[in-house]
């Protein structure tokens, strides 16, 4: 279901474009890209205070770019959220303003929000909170890199997943339990759900055919794990639509809520587990992360996949679209 949120003046505009993150940033610029007047997400980056006058275009440039992969973008809006002074930011919302200009675009407002005020570079400054937005959900606690701290480790369920026993895979044991992990509970989780899904995890072919499936359905896991085994046994290629999934070439937009609770199942799994198994599962947690938007925090469990396991192909090749702000197609999508 969508929720329409009115913004009415530019406290509130403020208010919603903070409201479409889902929680308050630090340290970071924020774009919101609307078609008409309608806004369609919000791109945030790490805020920059270490550019030349060069450099600060060249960082606008690709920061507007990206915002306007969403099609048909005709207006933004702009927040420099920051706990320092916001003069220091005034060179890049006056870049920004030149940027989009240059490119056409309307600039509906760039904002600043500090602990102490908030107000709109080239207007007025406020010392009270942004006025509320009726309606709007309420935001996550923390900023852009909460939720990367993984459960606490129950020992006693350690040693349960560590000498669990589970099934030998076919193709329909395996995505039954791919399946099955997004309705489990994980305030009590199965020990050899958990064991099972760290030994598919660490398999390359089985946690790549494990990640299209949560991005879609199980038949669709179905044909990636029938593609990836036929991949591995006589180096069939692998359909376009399942390379496309893995990769984020595609338009079709995941369930967030399958997205998240395979994130959910993989956390727990990764507070286990140690060794090739942990880096493994943090591995998919960086990539459903990053499927989910949230590349920051991505960054966070691939790095510390790296860390586990320095020979993970994957979480170094994840590490490298992360850091170079590439991000899933679908992101951009209608």
């Amino acid at each position: 279901m969508t929720t329409i949120l009115k913004a009415e003046g530019k406290g509130q505009l403020l208010t919603a474009v903070t409201t479409l993150l889902g929680y308050t940033p630090t340290e970071s610029l924020v774009i919101a890209p609307f078609r008409d007047n309608r806004a369609h997400g919000a791109l945030r980056v790490d805020l920059r205070t270490d550019l030349d006058a060069d450099e600060l275009a060249a960082y606008a440039s690709q920061v507007l770019g990206i915002a306007c992969k969403v099609g048909g973008v005709t207006m933004i809006a702009a927040a420099i959220y920051s706990d320092g002074d916001q003069a220091q930011h005034a060179p890049l919302a006056e870049t920004l303003r030149t940027m989009g200009d240059l490119l056409g675009l309307e600039v509906a407002a760039i904002f600043y929000s500090t602990p102490t005020a908030w107000g709109e570079y080239f207007g007025e400054e406020h010392t009270e909170p942004a006025p509320a937005l009726p309606g709007a959900p309420a935001l996550s606690t923390g900023d852009q890199h909460a939720g990367f701290d993984l459960p606490a480790t129950d020992p006693a369920l350690a040693a349960a997943v560590a000498s669990a026993v589970f099934p030998t895979d076919d193709g329909a044991s395996l995505t039954a339990m791919l399946e099955g992990v997004l309705t489990a509970d994980l305030d009590n989780p199965e020990p050899s759900t958990l064991a099972h899904l760290a030994a598919v995890m660490v398999i390359p072919a089985l946690r790549d055919a494990a990640l299209v499936q949560w991005a879609s359905d199980e038949q669709t896991g179905r044909e990636a794990l029938a593609a990836q085994t036929g991949y591995n046994a006589t180096g069939a290629q692998i359909p376009d639509h399942i390379g496309r999934i893995i990769m984020g070439r595609t338009i079709h937009r995941p369930d967030p809520a399958r997205l998240r609770a395979a994130l959910a199942a993989c956390r727990i799994a990764a507070a286990h587990v140690n060794g090739r198994e942990h880096a493994a599962l943090l591995t998919a947690a960086g990539w459903l992360s990053w499927a989910l938007g949230r590349s920051t925090v991505a960054g966070h469990y691939l790095d510390h996949a790296r860390h586990a396991d320095p020979d993970l192909t994957m979480a170094e090749l994840l590490s490298r679209l992360v850091e170079s702000a590439t991000h899933p197609a679908w992101i951009f999508a209608h």
